[in-house]
């Protein structure tokens, strides 16, 4: 944790401990929850699925995990009611609660504890409450099912569903979708986040996405500025396509995405019932498959030269051919995976973070 956060976080805290925020109307239909322990995080996600009300549940920066069971952190709900999860808050108790984020997602981590799956959100078929996820680490997770990281969605809901700003890492699923597995027939959109050093048995140890759709002409699904990278089939096992994992048939666009390290492919496209998929301004070495409808702006570098790869430093360097090398023609977030603008020079790069070194306007002399 940086030092002005651990500075903010001891001013605020003054030897207090944040309780579960009691439930706090806007409107009719609007609840908040403000969390600082497994317990309360917990509490909140099942109160949330029955309380017939939107809900935004707020974690503060820590680390939680689940004691017991399949799954560390469960959500579950028959409602058409949304929920919006997000970590990296910050509290100056007893009256400001959850008032500040630090938008660092690594300072808010859900973990399985190499045990059990981390976080599961799933809405009953037949419902279309949203489900939106941000600024968090998800890690560690263990299991048998799709998604040992993260699992959201679920067969038959037609909600939106959005995952911004996270980070997804060494996650293990004995069978397929290391780091997540996501189900809809409604709006997707995955932006800005990593998926690190995921691993599978069988397929797809990164994401297994599957988005339906009536009409498949119209795109459903966005994937932008996602860093995908080092993910791996288990020990002994022969699995394929250890990056992504698109199906459905919906019609889905890839966008400003790397793909590295992967040990054995970086995306597979299963379209059926007219389902399609577009790719702009990828980096990108092997894709299996249904072939995509678009191709445009692609580029091909099996080392596209991180910062410092081993050490989880997946910031492009000057010299990378991610850098100024994405599109604008889709959504852009304000800000990277790291916290700052989204956009350094006048052309977005690729991947989740972006090179923020800074250059003088003839691009020669470097500021350190």
């Amino acid at each position: 944790m940086n030092r002005i956060l651990e500075k903010k976080l001891n001013v605020f805290r003054n030897g207090a401990s944040c309780l579960l925020l009691a439930l706090t109307c806007h409107s009719a239909h609007a609840a908040d929850f403000c969390v600082n322990t497994s317990a309360q995080l917990q509490q909140a996600f099942t109160t949330a699925g029955t309380n017939g009300e939107a809900d935004r549940i707020r974690i503060e920066i820590g680390t939680y995990a689940g004691s017991s069971g399949n799954v560390a952190f469960a959500f579950y709900s028959s409602e058409n009611f949304s929920l919006q999860v997000s970590g990296g808050w910050i509290s100056n108790p007893p009256s400001m609660m959850c008032f500040e984020n630090s938008n660092q997602p690594d300072l808010t981590v859900l973990t399985g504890s190499d045990e059990r799956q981390v976080l599961k959100l799933d809405g009953a078929a037949g419902t279309s409450g949203a489900l939106s996820l941000s600024t968090l680490t998800i890690r560690d997770g263990f299991t048998s099912q799709a998604g040992a990281g993260l699992a959201i969605g679920g067969g038959g809901f037609s909600g939106s569903v959005v995952v911004n700003h996270v980070v997804i890492q060494r996650n293990v699923s004995t069978m397929v979708g290391g780091g997540m597995r996501l189900f809809s027939e409604g709006i997707v959109s995955v932006r800005n986040n990593l998926f690190l050093l995921n691993r599978c048995a069988f397929s797809n140890c990164a994401i297994i996405a599957t988005v339906n759709a009536a009409d498949s002409s119209t795109t459903r699904a966005f994937f932008g500025n996602n860093t995908i990278v080092g993910n791996q089939c288990t020990s002994g096992s022969t699995c394929t396509d250890t990056g992504a994992r698109f199906g459905g048939s919906a019609r889905a666009v890839f966008y400003n995405n790397v793909f590295a390290a992967n040990s054995n492919g970086d995306l597979n496209l299963f379209s059926f019932s007219g389902g399609s998929v577009d790719l702009y301004n990828n980096s990108i070495v092997s894709i299996t498959g249904t072939a995509p409808t678009v191709m445009s702006g692609n580029i091909a570098f099996a080392n596209p030269q991180f910062v410092d790869l081993l050490n989880d430093d997946l910031r492009p360097t000057l010299t990378s051919p991610l850098r100024n090398a994405g599109t604008d023609l889709f959504a852009l977030q304000s800000l990277d995976l790291a916290g700052v603008a989204r956009v350094n020079e006048s052309i977005v790069d690729i991947g989740a973070y972006e090179n923020n070194d800074l250059i003088f306007a003839n691009q020669f002399d470097l500021v350190q």
